[in-house]
């Protein structure tokens, strides 16, 4: 049994919580419903972060704040331990979250009209920044087959090969999908990019939520080139759910790239990042890891939950197999709807407030993501009324 508390729910309601706005202005108002939409968690964080967070408050001055060596240590431990990644202290620069150092990236390294190539289904803000920037965005869609996700390398090659193909964002474990890329995946990637003069943007963002069975390998551990060749976000936002504290850190192991990512900063982070975020990153760091090792024991069985609950009563809908994140890829194209009715009906009938599949490209067509970062019992409430849902509507399942 977990010394931590991972029942209690606390509503976000009128909070600015992004999670829950949608619900807020549709005038939600059960208790019951939450939403397993936007990657954050819906669960209380550790409580040695709140205890660090509250005496970092009763210090009152809050002033611009920079990564000290306290914190760099501990970020510098957790990559060394959990992930046997050796990082020298000089790779490390701030910024605010990976969406806005993968930003910074397609600014330092590419040029409008150039191209930057994610696998698709993909996470959304990849599109979004090339196209406010100007890029061209080239889709590598994944392989589905009866297992999962695989690669298409002959695509990918294919797009790299283009001269106007300069970065790869590549999200690592995968989101939406889960996959967590084997060390051999991720080194035909590297030698894909490497043959065509590709850097690569890796999102670990994930990397602490990997299932049992699977190893999440870090891109710059490969070899000395492809740690010279590319740019790791990381951030304990996902892991701790500090993601309202917008603190991440990119590590950068060549100089030369270093030099020109940090031309950008001035114009983006200053070089600073909050006094609260750095303070509970770093605690998260130090103090975190049996918190994390019970709160995997939870998701794994939310997703235990979730995937025997859909095979009993939707049988025809596909799971992504569980291997990273925790986040639960189904396949709802066999209740026979359009992409507006079956957002529609996940929310106005079952109550279900998800990310529909489209917001991730066409290969997301008719698919659901759910966020399984929740108490249970609300979880088992949700499937048991989309089950109540589908069963008046009389659907397919």
């Amino acid at each position: 049994m977990s010394t931590y508390d991972f029942t209690t729910l606390r509503s976000r309601l009128h909070m600015g919580a992004s999670k829950w706005i949608p619900m807020e202005k549709a005038g939600v108002t059960d208790p019951d419903v939450i939403p397993f939409s936007v990657a954050d968690m819906d669960l209380l964080v550790a409580p040695e972060i709140v205890s660090a967070l509250q005496e970092a408050a009763a210090f009152g001055v809050y002033g611009y704040t920079g990564m000290d060596e306290a914190f760099r240590a501990a970020l510098i431990g957790w990559m060394e331990r959990r992930h046997g990644w050796t990082v020298d202290p000089g790779w490390l620069v701030s910024n605010f979250g990976v969406v806005h150092a993968a930003g910074q990236a397609v600014q330092a390294f590419t040029k409008p009209g150039e191209a930057i190539v994610t696998q698709t289904p993909a996470y959304p803000p990849f599109k979004r920044i090339a196209e406010a920037t100007g890029r061209l965005f080239y889709a590598d869609p994944l392989r589905r087959t009866d297992h999962g996700y695989e690669l298409d390398l002959n695509h990918l090659e294919d797009l790299c090969r283009r001269p106007e193909t300069k970065l790869l964002l590549l999200c690592s474990p995968h989101n939406p999908t889960g996959r967590v890329w084997t060390r051999e995946e991720l080194k035909s990637i590297a030698d894909i990019c490497r043959r065509h003069d590709v850097l690569i943007f890796s999102d670990e963002i994930h990397c602490d939520f990997i299932a049992p069975g699977h190893t999440h390998t870090v891109l710059a551990t490969l070899d000395e080139e492809t740690a010279h060749r590319c740019i790791m976000g990381t951030s304990a936002s996902k892991t701790f759910n500090l993601a309202g504290l917008a603190t991440s850190t990119t590590i950068i192991p060549d100089q030369d790239l270093r030099r020109q990512f940090r031309t950008k900063t001035d114009g983006y982070t200053g070089g600073f990042n909050g006094y609260f975020g750095l303070t509970a990153t770093r605690v998260a760091y130090e103090q975190g890891e049996p918190w994390l090792s019970a709160l995997m024991e939870h998701l794994k069985g939310n997703f235990e939950l979730c995937k025997a609950f859909l095979a009993d009563r939707f049988p025809s809908v596909w799971t992504a197999p569980w291997e990273g994140t925790y986040l639960l890829w189904a396949d709802f194209s066999s209740l026979g709807l359009d992409p507006e009715a079956q957002m529609r009906f996940m929310r106005d009938e079952a109550g279900l407030w998800l990310d529909e599949g489209t917001m991730f490209g066409p290969e997301g067509t008719g698919f659901e993501r759910f966020v399984l970062a929740c108490p249970r019992h609300h979880l088992e409430k949700a499937l048991e009324r989309l089950d109540d849902a589908a069963r008046r509507r009389g659907l397919p399942r």
